[in-house]
């Protein structure tokens, strides 16, 4: 028997129709425990994701539709299952993106497709985070436990644990970054703005910031960044200006819907100018969402965005530079992030520009998408 507090049978939840552009707010079968190593977790906060946009948008996310949506969120537990161990009803818990040891067991394996919250049937069917409540499997190694040291820290220092987090410290890891290094980081939305905040807490003696959206470039600049324009110039050049040898380390943010300097779509140019401006020996990490598919019910978009790129491979072979990109598991990145911000040294809740209730959601999504906000978070009661 699973042990629980509420009986609710229906949860508020953000769904994806298909629709590009749109988004709804609909009741939906409340999260239960499904297997005996399952919990249910209440959610506190969730967070509207840059890559919820590529869902969105519709060039990303599961052909069936609709499901819902999302893969950012805390809680409290509410339900666990009989086999759950170390996690307790009424803990605090932060939701990792991946839960732990759930694969796509798919052939071609040399082709995994991972298990992701919000992302309908393709993607493991575990439903989204921006609900009410979340069901996790195998919860013992998927959850984040927080202790009483984190009674005082508000949700908006800790949700973004989940993900982008420990997903930007990942991608300045990933550069080959070490301390005293220069960096250029590619795209100031939520997740290059915490990129830029990593490389500067972890001791980066110059940190450039590129995007074109003016409110979140001076954002990157209260941090201690450089801000750099790229509508105003090639980013490369603006940058080999102030670095003549290159920066060391270069960090994609940005992905698969990227644009040019012109504001037009062009999937080659952050990882072109990134190899521009990195230095003979350096490195770039793309973290930035590169995952192609067909046209589909749920994925109306998807022929917008290419499987391939054009890339400098004779500057990149002729600099030795290394690369490595990917999606980042949470998990193994948030132990060093949990006390930084046990600690105060750490408070990457500055990224939010709107707390909302879940019913403004479809008006988030625009909002965000539009560029008018930089991080939204979702408060529930």
């Amino acid at each position: 028997m699973a042990e629980t507090h509420s009986k609710s049978r229906t949860m508020r939840s953000v769904v994806f129709d298909g629709q590009p552009f749109e988004v709804y707010v609909r009741d939906i079968p409340k999260a239960k425990v499904v297997r005996r190593t399952d919990a249910v977790v209440q959610v506190t906060s969730a967070a509207i994701c840059g890559s919820d946009l590529h869902n969105y948008h519709g060039v990303f996310g599961s052909d069936q539709v609709p499901y819902s949506i999302g893969h950012e969120a805390m809680g409290i537990v509410e339900e666990i299952g009989a086999d759950v161990v170390s996690v307790k009803v009424g803990d605090r818990v932060i939701i990792p993106d991946f839960p732990d040891g759930v694969r796509l067991d798919l052939e071609p394996t040399i082709n995994p497709v991972i298990a992701l919250y919000g992302e309908g049937h393709q993607f493991g069917d575990l439903g989204g985070c921006q609900a009410e409540f979340v069901r996790v499997p195998l919860a013992d190694k998927s959850l984040i436990v927080l202790s009483k040291e984190f009674d005082g820290i508000k949700d908006e220092d800790l949700v973004i644990l989940s993900d982008i987090f420990p997903t930007a410290w990942a991608g300045v890891t990933w550069s080959g970054f070490e301390a005293g290094d220069t960096i250029a980081i590619f795209g100031a939305g939520p997740v290059g703005l915490l990129a830029a905040y990593s490389a500067i807490l972890r001791g980066a003696s110059r940190v450039y910031s590129i995007d074109s959206v003016e409110d979140r470039l001076e954002l990157a600049a209260s941090i201690g960044a450089i801000p750099i324009n790229f509508t105003k110039g090639e980013p490369s050049a603006q940058i080999l200006a102030r670095e003549p040898g290159g920066v060391q380390r270069t960090v994609d943010c940005v992905g698969e819907e990227c644009v040019n300097e012109n504001l037009k779509p062009d999937q080659s140019f952050v990882t072109t100018q990134a190899v521009k401006c990195t230095s003979v020996g350096g490195g770039l990490a793309v973290i930035g969402v590169h995952f192609a598919q067909p046209n589909s019910q749920g994925v109306q978009r998807g022929s917008t965005i290419s499987p391939s790129i054009t890339f400098p491979m004779t500057l990149f072979w002729e600099k030795n530079m290394t690369i490595r990109g990917g999606a980042v598991d949470s998990k193994l990145y948030v132990e060093p992030l949990l006390e930084l911000v046990k600690s105060g040294r750490a408070k990457p809740g500055f990224v939010f520009s709107s707390i909302i209730d879940i019913e403004e959601a479809p008006k988030a999504y625009r909002r965000f998408s539009d560029h008018l906000e930089t991080k939204v978070m979702i408060k529930f009661s």
